[in-house]
C-alpha cells in the first residue's frame, strides 16, 4: 500500500523503540506499541520518513516477536499514515538476516504493507572483524537473491567490525533495487567520492549537519537518532538550507552540535544500552512527560533496565530550557 508520504525528504530517523514491563516479575521488557505511536504522532509533523527496528531502535537486541510487535504497529493508518517506512534488519549472519528479512517480507504480502510507503529494508554488513570485501559482498547477494523488497545498505563499523569499500558499494548499486547508503561512522570514505548512480546517500554520523549535505558536503541528506527529539530544529536547518539561508542553517548546526555532543558525553556512562538510544530516550522521557518526570516510571531498555535518573536530569540540564518541553508533556497533554 503506497500512501501520500514526502518524496525527496532530506531527514529520515531511527525510531526509537519503547517498553513496557513484563506481565510478571522477572519477564523481559515487552514492546510498547501505544507509547510509540505517542511518539510518531507528536513527531510527525517534522518527521515522516522511519527506519523502524534500527540501531537506535535496540534492532540488534531485539528478539523476532518483539520485531513483529514493531511491524505491527507500522501497520496502523492513524499513526503512519504518510510517512515512508523502512525496516531494521539487524542480524549477526547472513543466514539470520535472510531468515528474518523472508518471515518478514511474507508476513508484508500475508497480513498488509504498513501504513506509509514502503521503502524496503536497512541490511548491515554481517558482525565479521575485518571480513574481506569478498564476504561482505557474499553476504548483500545472498540477501538480495532471497528477498523481493528495496535494500538499504547500511554502514555500521562500529557493531559490524568491518567496512564496505566505495568500490564494492558500486557494485552493489547496480542492482536497483539497492537504494539508499547509510553511513554511521563519521569517516565518509564511501560518499566522499562523489554520487553513486540511483542510490540516496545517507549521513547517520551526528554532527556539523548542514554541512554534510551537497553543495557543501557529500550527502542527499540524514538519518540520525538526533530527530527522535530534536526533528523540529532539524527539518528548520533543512528549510534554511533549502533557501539558502547558509549562514542562519550553519548557526543552528552547530547549536545542535553542542547539544547532541553533550548529551551522548552523559549517555556514555551508563553501564548498559546503546548510548545514542539512550540518551535520545532521556530526551524524549522529557518530552512525554513534562515537568512531572521525576514522579514518572522510569523509561525502560530493551533488557528491561530503567534509565539512570542522572542521565534524565542531565539531559534536563542540556535541553530542559526548550520549547518542546512542556509542563505536561505530549503525553500529558488534552489530545493524546
Amino acid at each position: 500500500m503506497t500512501n501520500e508520504t514526502s518524496d525527496g525528504d532530506s531527514l529520515w530517523v531511527p525510531l526509537l523503540t519503547h517498553y513496557r514491563a513484563g506481565a510478571k516479575s522477572g519477564n523481559p521488557a515487552r514492546v510498547d506499541p501505544e507509547r510509540m505511536a505517542a511518539q510518531v504522532r507528536t513527531i510527525s509533523p517534522a518527521v515522516r520518513q522511519f527506519l523502524l527496528a534500527g540501531s537506535t531502535g535496540d534492532g540488534w537486541e531485539l528478539e523476532f516477536d518483539g520485531f513483529m510487535d514493531i511491524v505491527r504497529l507500522s501497520r496502523r493508518q492513524e499513526v503512519f499514515r504518510g510517512t515512508k517506512v523502512l525496516y531494521g534488519v539487524l542480524r549477526p549472519t547472513t543466514e539470520e538476516v535472510v531468515d528474518w528479512a523472508v518471515r518478514l517480507e511474507a508476513s508484508l504480502a500475508a497480513d498488509g504493507a504498513p501504513a506509509g510507503q514502503y521503502a524496503g529494508l536497512a541490511i548491515c554488513p554481517p558482525i565479521h572483524p575485518g571480513a574481506d570485501q569478498a564476504t561482505i559482498l557474499h553476504h548483500f547477494k545472498a540477501i538480495l537473491e532471497h528477498t523481493r523488497s528495496p535494500v538499504a545498505v547500511y554502514q555500521l563499523p562500529q557493531v559490524t567490525q568491518c567496512t564496505i569499500d566505495r568500490e564494492t558499494m558500486e557494485e552493489l548499486a547496480i542492482d536497483k533495487r539497492v537504494t539508499m547508503f547509510k553511513h554511521t561512522s563519521g569517516t565518509d570514505s564511501v560518499a566522499q567520492k562523489g554520487p553513486i548512480s540511483g542510490v540516496l546517500l545517507l549521513r547517520g554520523a551526528e554532527g556539523s549537519y548542514v554541512e554534510s549535505l551537497a553543495p557543501f558536503g557529500a550527502y542527499d541528506g540524514w538519518l540520525l537518532s538526533s530527530g527522535n527529539v530534536f526533528g523540529p530544529v532539524l527539518r528548520r536547518m533543512l528549510d534554511l538550507h533549502a533557501n539558502a539561508a547558509t549562514e542562519r542553517a550553519r548557526q543552528l548546526s552547530s547549536i545542535v552540535t553542542l547539544m547532541v555532543e553533550a548529551l551522548f558525553e552523559s549517555a556514555s556512562n551508563v553501564t548498559f544500552g546503546n548510548p545514542f538510544s539512550n540518551a535520545n530516550r532521556a530526551v524524549d522521557h522529557l518530552l512525554a512527560m513534562g515537568s512531572s518526570w521525576r514522579e514518572s516510571p522510569l523509561p525502560l531498555t530493551v533488557k528491561a533496565n530503567p534509565l539512570p535518573r542522572e542521565l534524565i536530569s542531565a539531559a534536563e540540564d542540556i535541553v530542559g530550557h526548550l520549547p518542546g518541553i512542556t509542563p505536561n508533556g505530549y503525553l500529558g497533554s488534552d489530545d493524546r
